[in-house]
């Protein structure tokens, strides 16, 4: 496994070792998924304190970063409006409003998909939209739903992994950078500034997704509008009945969350009140939920602890071991000499690097865990923009964004693994439609990265 350490330079530090022996303990451990992804991303609270990297006090700093807090409470969020019902609704009343011909179905399950995996778990946001696409495409002639049934069902995975792109919850590999870029560049990302850049890249995405796979459908499969669709959005609306008192409130705190984040640079700045963060905001948030009775009966409240129980902590962790690798690499030699060696190289032009990069983080992200690939690379990317003498960031956003963009194979993400769990798609289909878009992803993610940041 540490094979390759033998053939590096020998005026390497014993600290800079011991940090390279257990990043690539994880790294392979990540790769193949020996032990699951979070038990792996406590390797540094054992390793690091007893090979003398860091006393277990500082490695653990990590694990309790503010950050860490965001994304909880952006969890006990998502937790509510499933709980509650609240993006199902959302997604039907998207689909209602955009029409039932063959392109507007195309267009409604992908805009509410992407919506909802703005805010929740792309995972979460799948699995409720297939059961819904399914029994559309049964409804749907025979002999007309074949090619449609692959595309749509295409399509959702696509927009589940490119609606997270937008919103610095939306995925972890965001947190993943901010944290990164907070810890060990002491540069804070908001909210509002992800949205100044992650929205017109996913946008941009989501249009050339759309046209893609449209693009695709042969004309004799093109229908107008169709009574049975809409029947079965009604029917479906109908079963939900009207906006009940507890999915009111729900929708009040998600929708006073996301202005409060949008909004708070603005009143930081107005205000010079930095107390005010997307964590405390985040956490206000998911306090309340346990705080507020429910309208259907006032002795129970929006959440519950147990609720919980279905919270993705295995990602907090990942997220605390990411940082600490991080944190460890940046006390190590091996930047300084990374960056050497890319400066000896004479890179100027920085929209080539962009690209490089882009196409790493998109092909990688096919066979590594987009978490694991951006928590591993990050280090090495500071390293280059060093030697490059380049903006850290400029780097680091094709590699984050690039990871969110798996669109070839059911193992790269799990928006594919579950559409093709419906087997009505075959590997070939999704790798054939899949690699025209990750050629696109390459090309957008590193031309408005070049251009908007």
């Amino acid at each position: 496994m540490f094979a390759c350490i033998l053939l590096l330079p020998h005026s390497i530090d014993d600290l800079s070792w011991s940090v390279l022996a257990v990043a690539c303990w994880m790294l392979v451990w990540w790769l193949t998924e020996t032990v699951n992804l979070a038990v792996t991303a406590l390797l540094p609270l054992v390793l690091f304190p007893l090979l003398g990297v860091m006393p277990i006090e500082e490695v653990s700093v990590n694990y309790a970063n503010p950050l860490v807090y965001l994304f909880f409470g952006g969890f006990l969020l998502a937790l509510a409006i499933e709980k509650w019902h609240l993006h199902k609704r959302i997604a039907l009343v998207i689909i209602n409003i955009t029409g039932t011909s063959t392109v507007r179905i195309f267009l409604g399950f992908m805009l509410a998909t992407a919506f909802m995996s703005m805010w929740i778990s792309k995972t979460a946001t799948t699995v409720m939209m297939l059961p819904i696409a399914l029994s559309v495409i049964e409804l749907i002639e025979p002999k007309k739903k074949s090619k449609l049934a692959v595309l749509l069902l295409i399509g959702l995975a696509w927009s589940a992994n490119i609606g997270g792109i937008a919103t610095l919850i939306g995925t972890p590999p965001n947190l993943i950078l901010a944290g990164f870029m907070k810890e060990e560049m002491n540069r804070e990302i908001f909210f509002s500034d992800w949205l100044m850049f992650g929205l017109p890249i996913s946008a941009t995405l989501f249009i050339a997704a759309y046209f893609l796979l449209t693009r695709f459908l042969p004309h004799d499969e093109r229908i107008k509008e169709s009574p049975e669709v809409k029947g079965l959005i009604s029917k479906e609306l109908l079963k939900l009945g009207k906006l009940k008192g507890s999915e009111m409130r729900v929708l009040a705190v998600f929708v006073l969350t996301a202005l409060s984040w949008m909004a708070r640079k603005q009143v930081v700045e107005l205000t010079g009140w930095t107390a005010i963060t997307d964590t405390t905001i985040a956490l206000a948030a998911g306090i309340s939920l346990f705080v507020l009775p429910s309208a259907e009966d006032s002795k129970k409240r929006i959440l519950a602890w147990k609720d919980t129980q279905r919270l993705g902590w295995g990602i907090l962790l990942l997220f605390g071991g990411g940082l600490a690798l991080a944190a460890a690499i940046q006390r190590s030699t091996w930047v300084l000499k990374i960056g050497d060696l890319i400066s000896s190289m004479h890179i100027q032009y920085i929209l080539i690097l962009i690209l490089l990069i882009a196409l790493i983080g998109v092909f990688l992200t096919e066979v590594i865990s987009n978490m694991a690939l951006v928590t591993a690379l990050l280090p090495l990317v500071a390293a280059i923009a060093f030697g490059a003498d380049a903006d850290f960031f400029n780097l680091a956003l094709p590699l984050t964004i690039g990871a969110s963009c798996a669109f070839m194979l059911p193992m790269a993400t799990p928006p594919n693994a579950i559409v093709f769990s419906s087997n009505k798609i075959s590997v070939a289909q999704m790798a054939r439609y899949g690699f025209l878009m990750n050629l696109i992803s390459v090309a957008v993610v590193t031309l408005l990265v070049y251009w908007l940041v």
